[in-house]
């Protein structure tokens, strides 16, 4: 009786699993010293690719990240992880992945603390979480904005932001938003609980910020006199997203 062994193909199969094995074991500090050695936003970093965290700081946030690769997105031709994100109160969780030319992130739970909307953003934030739910985001490098799902929900406040040199304030109810993608723009539908449009925030493939804002959610700013039907968008501005950040 003759065995049969196994051809070229089984042992070139063989061969490639074990490389893969090994490189996933690598450590994840000498892949990124190759890679990014002078990357800008990771101050340590442990672990191996396959499993790992890493401090990271983002202007005056500071963090951890931690992820566990998820191989069989391989086979997808990009690289898939679940990863969780923590910084202060802010609590992240889902999956990203990485291809050629497109980000996704998905199951996107978790919430956006008071702490870090103010390190991001110079306004001051009453003391409500933004909550995310089933988040699902898909970025293409040409195409733009490809898909989006999920929503976010807001307990609302007072809310001061700047204008024109001072301080405005306006006492918003809480708040949901829907996510979307049309025309590669991700917008982001404001409702309130009772499904009552507040406005529309979109944001463009080159980093555009559009917000329009009805005249429901203007009557909540003190001071302010303006008549319309409560529907109608009385406010639109473009600028870029990096304008609102902190100086």
């Amino acid at each position: 009786m003759t065995v049969k062994q196994p051809g070229k193909g089984w042992w070139v199969f063989a061969v490639s699993l074990l490389l893969l094995f090994i490189v996933l074991q690598l450590p994840a500090a000498w892949i990124i010293a190759r890679v990014s050695p002078n990357n800008p936003y990771i101050d340590s970093i442990s672990g191996s690719i396959w499993q790992g965290q890493a401090d990271w700081h983002i202007e005056q946030v500071q963090g951890v990240v931690s992820w566990k690769l998820r191989p069989w997105s391989l086979l997808l031709l990009r690289v898939g992880a679940d990863v969780e994100l923590r910084t202060g109160d802010t609590r992240l969780d889902g999956k990203m992945a990485v291809g050629f030319n497109q980000r996704r992130i998905e199951q996107f739970n978790g919430q956006i603390s008071t702490q870090t909307l103010s390190s991001l953003f110079p306004w001051q934030w009453p003391n409500n979480p933004i909550q995310l739910r089933d988040l699902k985001v898909i970025y293409h490098k040409q195409q733009g904005w490809q898909d989006a799902e999920g929503q976010m929900n807001w307990a609302g406040g007072m809310l001061g932001y700047p204008f024109e040199g001072h301080i405005e304030r306006a006492n918003l109810p809480p708040l949901v938003a829907h996510l979307s993608a049309p025309q590669g723009r991700l917008q982001l539908n404001l409702t309130t609980g009772q499904n009552e449009r507040m406005g529309d925030i979109y944001l463009s493939k080159d980093q555009m910020l559009e917000v329009q804002l009805t005249q429901r959610l203007l009557l909540t700013v003190a001071g302010y006199r303006g008549q319309a039907g409560l529907d109608t968008a009385v406010v639109s501005t473009r600028q870029p997203l990096s304008s609102l950040r902190a100086p």
